[in-house]
């Protein structure tokens, strides 16, 4: 009986889970994508770009949102960003945005304003679902090819928790922010052919640095322990010289590096020294 018992009770627990499961993933969604229909939370986003848009008109608006991970060894930390992207022309407005959970009202905070005239490198990523733009994902740079700003792009946004708080549908957006943001992408890489080359350049600088701060905490390890310091200056070294080999255009890592090996090598040679 009580093997019975049991079983019903698994058998129970198992409908439960699986009512859960496709409350969650079908009426949830389908009331939320009902709830998109209406257009409420579209209408607020467009109520809040208007607030810090005055005197721009015939604007088209997109909402858009950003996750941001960071890893702490096991830990992965990830931040939410909400934006509105308004673009018109050649111009593309970015403004962040506060979405109560509560009472659902939409804050604006000041744009940022990027043309070609302040980008120097945008890049485009579509997905496509049923021959239909799903999504849009644009990344933003300065001249000097740092990031300005980052987003997606949905044609499709839902309610799944606290950190996905809207519900709307934009897919003639997210079509029309696929194409202006395409044809920018263009004509910021017809106006900065070099680019890429700067941001190589960047990306090899910072061996140059993290190879200088370990020659910095190989010379000092080397007044300590000079074998250890030693090997910590020659993979600093050899980090600042595989920075500039690449391109680089600063020497000063290589050269911190190259007086810090030195500074090993006497400590070693005085080390050996004294010791045999």
């Amino acid at each position: 009986m009580a093997a019975i018992m049991s079983y019903l009770y698994s058998i129970l627990w198992s409908i439960v889970v699986l009512g859960i499961i496709i409350y969650f993933v079908f009426v949830k969604k389908s009331r939320n994508r009902k709830a998109a229909e209406t257009g409420e939370d579209k209408e607020r986003v467009r109520q809040a770009a208007e607030q810090m848009l005055v005197g721009v008109n015939d604007y088209q608006l997109a909402y858009a949102h950003w996750e941001e991970h960071e890893s702490y060894g096991r830990t992965v930390k990830t931040t939410y960003f909400r934006y509105g992207a308004a673009f018109q022309g050649e111009t593309l407005w970015i403004f962040p945005l506060h979405i109560d959970k509560r009472s659902r009202q939409v804050q604006a905070g000041n744009p940022i304003t990027l043309t070609s005239r302040n980008l120097g490198k945008v890049t485009v990523k579509t997905k496509e679902k049923n021959g239909v733009i799903s999504r849009v994902e644009a990344w933003l740079g300065d001249k000097q090819g740092h990031a300005i700003a980052q987003l997606y792009v949905d044609a499709e946004n839902l309610r799944k928790s606290r950190w996905f708080p809207v519900n709307i549908l934009q897919p003639q957006e997210c079509e029309a922010f696929s194409r202006f943001i395409t044809a920018l992408a263009q004509q910021v890489a017809s106006e900065n052919p070099g680019i890429d080359a700067v941001i190589a350049a960047e990306v090899n600088e910072g061996y140059g640095v993290i190879g200088a701060g370990l020659s910095i905490a190989g010379a000092v390890g080397a007044m300590v322990f000079p074998p250890f310091g030693a090997v910590l200056c020659l993979i600093g070294l050899i980090l600042s010289i595989v920075g500039k080999s690449k391109g680089a255009k600063s020497k000063k890592c290589l050269i911190i590096s190259i007086i810090c090996m030195v500074w090993a090598v006497f400590f070693n040679y005085m080390y050996f020294t004294i010791m045999w």
